[in-house]
């Protein structure tokens, strides 16, 4: 005598995929906000660096921060190439080319008020962006 067959019905496998369905498309828009607010911290941390490594030239070179922030590079100031990307966009960031506009022709003894490095227009989808002043802030304005 054979018993019950075990096994699951199609209607309990399509329920089963709806509730999956409805419980991922609540949740993506928190996922989508989280990664949004994980590439503005890690934007902000590479800024940041960037800072560091500037303020460090400075001390070094008479207040004066460098001619282009490839020079940090150059001279061995930075050594992550990463840093000079924001994960925000799809064009990779280089030293060359960096996602970050840099203000050339500043010093350490410049208005502490004044914006250093800031992330470029298109950084970010939601508008806005970090900015990196000469006192070493880092704020999302």
């Amino acid at each position: 005598m054979r018993g019950p067959e075990k096994g699951f019905t199609i209607s309990e496998l399509l329920l089963v995929f709806v509730i999956v369905l409805i419980v991922g498309g609540v949740m993506m828009p928190v996922i989508r906000h989280n990664y949004r607010k994980m590439e503005k911290t890690i934007c902000a941390n590479n800024l940041r660096q960037i800072g560091l490594a500037l303020y460090i030239y400075a001390g070094e070179h008479k207040k004066k921060f460098p001619p282009t922030l490839k020079t940090l590079y150059d001279e061995h100031y930075l050594a992550d190439r990463r840093l000079m990307d924001c994960p925000a966009t799809e064009v990779i960031g280089t030293p060359g080319e960096p996602d970050y506009i840099y203000t050339a022709g500043l010093s350490a003894r410049n208005s502490s008020l004044t914006p250093l490095v800031r992330d470029k227009a298109k950084n970010h989808a939601e508008g806005g962006g970090n900015i990196l002043y000469v006192n070493g802030r880092v704020v999302w304005e």
